[in-house]
């Protein structure tokens, strides 16, 4: 048999019930007119939504959490005789969590031969972020993935392998914190989202923000200007100052306004520069818990996405200045480090092991030296978060 299902991840903001039941209306009507015979909504639901309204709203259509819970996260692999699996997964969608819920759920729908719908939760504040990623996968295959809203046609049940999960599951890049290329912009969209989410709390319409030399500070203006379009706001709200010949004609071409100040300072300190200079950022840091070596991906990508040549060439030319220091290097021993806890002659082998073709022995060598004789531990700071800086369970 074969019907359409559907997950939506409607926006919660605290102490809005009468926004937060329209949003979830929202959402339940939209699967109706799709066609849905399953909704999944993540399971973190307010407790004062009218929930008689909402099933009544639903009608034949089967809502999940409101008809019963959904299964946690933890629990995917775990059940060979359902042909429907229904997940609500609440953790902090960083870049990381997004490939990890792909995986899982592209696992746990093979392992089972069954559809797996998973719903996470949408809102947060500019430290924590939810997402709302929704995806829908069957028999290994991700069918649909995006961020408020999924569907899909399937076939239930299901109980025939149509791909191999291999084929869905991509080999972990090279240095440990770095997206697969399809989830670059997603960094934008996780440090826009905080931003946006920071500004609406403080009721701040204006962003003041440096750029100069560094891929990070560029970094730092997108994520600007992807919170000011997110807010409908116009990009002159961004006041800009500008290190550079290269960093005035890429200002110039976003339609930022040049010099002056206002509103919510943008510090645009990454995770690298944290942990090697001690440079813990003054103001809210949308680029605190990125490394330096993903920034210059980030910013490479959006220069060859971007469409516009006058700000592309000097945006390559900004990242490229990067590739002077050995930031890969770097950063995969901040992983190391701060993940794993690695000491330093145990991330030296790691280091050599993965490094040795692309490196010189003397630049792995100087890389790890300077690394743990200036590596300092991370301390709290005003951030999104978009890269887990949580210690690995086995660490």
């Amino acid at each position: 048999m074969k019907i359409k299902v559907a997950a939506a991840a409607p926006e919660i903001l605290p102490g809005q019930p009468g926004r937060n039941m329209t949003s979830v209306l929202a959402a339940i009507s939209r699967a109706r007119a799709d066609g849905a015979a399953l909704l999944v909504l993540p399971a973190d639901l307010p407790e004062d939504m009218n929930r008689g309204a909402l099933e009544r709203q639903a009608g034949p259509m089967t809502v999940y959490p409101l008809t019963r819970a959904p299964l946690p996260r933890e629990e995917l692999l775990l059940h060979h005789d359902l042909d429907v699996l229904c997940c609500s997964a609440d953790t902090p969608t960083t870049v990381s969590s997004h490939y990890d819920n792909l995986n899982l759920a592209g696992l746990a729908s093979h392992e089972n031969m069954a559809v797996v719908v998973m719903a996470c939760p949408q809102g947060g504040d500019g430290g924590k972020l939810y997402t709302g990623q929704c995806i829908i996968a069957q028999n290994g295959s991700i069918l649909q993935s995006a961020d408020g809203y999924a569907i899909a046609r399937v076939t239930i049940p299901s109980r025939e392998r149509t791909a191999p999960v291999e084929d869905m599951v991509t080999e972990q890049p090279l240095t440990p914190w770095t997206p697969f290329p399809e989830t670059l912009p997603r960094v934008v969209k996780l440090a826009g989202d905080g931003l946006a989410r920071r500004m609406m709390s403080l009721g701040a319409t204006q962003l003041t923000v440096s750029i100069g030399r560094t891929s990070s500070s560029l970094l730092a203006l997108t994520a600007c200007l992807a919170a000011v379009d997110r807010l409908k706001l116009s990009r002159k709200n961004i006041h800009v100052t500008a290190d550079g010949n290269r960093a005035n004609q890429i200002a110039a071409g976003l339609g930022v306004t040049v010099g002056g100040q206002g509103g919510l300072m943008v510090d645009s300190t990454d995770l690298t520069t944290r942990a090697l200079a001690g440079a813990e950022p003054a103001h809210y840091a949308v680029n605190a818990t990125v490394p330096r070596s993903v920034a210059r991906l980030v910013m490479r990508h959006y220069a060859n996405t971007c469409g516009n040549m006058n700000i592309a060439v000097p945006i390559r030319s900004i990242a490229h200045d990067d590739d002077a220091e050995p930031w890969e290097l770097y950063d995969f021993l901040l992983h190391c480090t701060l993940v794993y806890g690695l000491p330093k002659w145990g991330a030296a082998r790691l280091l050599e092991d993965t490094f040795h073709e692309k490196y010189a022995q003397e630049a792995i060598q100087s890389a790890l030296d300077h690394f743990f004789d200036n590596y300092r531990r991370l301390t709290p700071c005003d951030c999104p978060l978009i890269f887990s800086l949580e210690p690995h369970p086995t660490a």
